[in-house]
């Protein structure tokens, strides 16, 4: 069974209680796993903050947490580059804090990994805790694995796009169909937890809504259709990423 080395990119906004319970799922995978997986956590100036002493609760983790500095409602995608950014260069899973890999799961993903080649992105989905009897959901956009230097040659998430909003994962999507292969597995999928399960699983002190420069998002659409189309014209745009300072929380300096 060939296992391909695998790292968790995953921004967190004030989600103490569903990161540490993620958290504890990995910690508890097998040795054949942990051995080949890193997981990296932006902390998108959240509070309460991702703290040494929290990461210090996973030891059995390879865990590198850095932290946004600056408070802004647009760096949610600003966010994902960053922990993309500081990936090895090899097969990265987007996910987020409330979306839980049983070790099952994560060691197809694992097998999955090793069999695909660049320019191929794989798409798991969701099976809401919820409603055990809703059929596996694969309408989240943010739920990809992709090889890590195909993600900044599609240009990454522009952080720019829509004013200060940054394009959102809906959109992503659209930017990863228009470069690559994007295949869909339905049986590979992650348990997602609700805010009826954890209250803290969705901060709102920012207004994060895409709605929010939705007439600069529409501006944004008119000048894709004047250059030809929305899929020519993400063929051919470079976003501008990596735009908020940030510091290195775990491990240490």
């Amino acid at each position: 069974m060939s296992l391909a080395p695998i790292t968790i990119c995953m921004s967190v906004y004030g989600q103490p209680e569903m990161l540490a319970f993620n958290l504890r799922e990995m910690a508890a995978y097998g040795d054949d796993i942990l051995d080949k997986l890193t997981v990296i956590v932006v902390d998108d100036a959240g509070t309460p903050e991702v703290s040494v002493d929290f990461c210090r609760q996973f030891p059995e983790l390879n865990l590198h947490v850095w932290r946004i500095e600056e408070n802004v409602p647009w760096n949610q995608m600003g966010g994902r580059n960053l922990a993309m950014h500081h990936a090895d260069p090899t097969w990265c899973l987007m996910t987020d804090p409330d979306m839980i890999f049983s070790s099952a799961m994560m060691l197809k993903i694992m097998q999955a990994a090793s069999k695909m080649r660049r320019r191929h992105v794989l798409r798991y989905g969701l099976h809401h805790v919820s409603e055990p009897a809703r059929a596996i959901d694969m309408t989240s956009p943010n739920t990809y694995l992709i090889h890590r230097e195909d993600f900044f040659a599609a240009g990454g998430y522009d952080e720019d796009y829509a004013g200060h909003k940054g394009w959102s994962d809906v959109q992503m999507l659209d930017v990863l169909k228009a470069h690559f292969t994007v295949e869909q597995r339905k049986d590979i999928y992650a348990e997602f937890f609700s805010t009826k399960q954890f209250m803290d699983a969705a901060v709102h002190t920012l207004d994060r809504t895409t709605a929010f420069n939705k007439k600069v998002r529409i501006k944004k659409f008119e000048q894709a259709r004047k250059a030809g189309g929305w899929v020519k014209w993400v063929k051919k745009h470079k976003g501008s990423i990596l735009r908020e300072p940030w510091t290195q929380v775990f491990p240490p300096l």
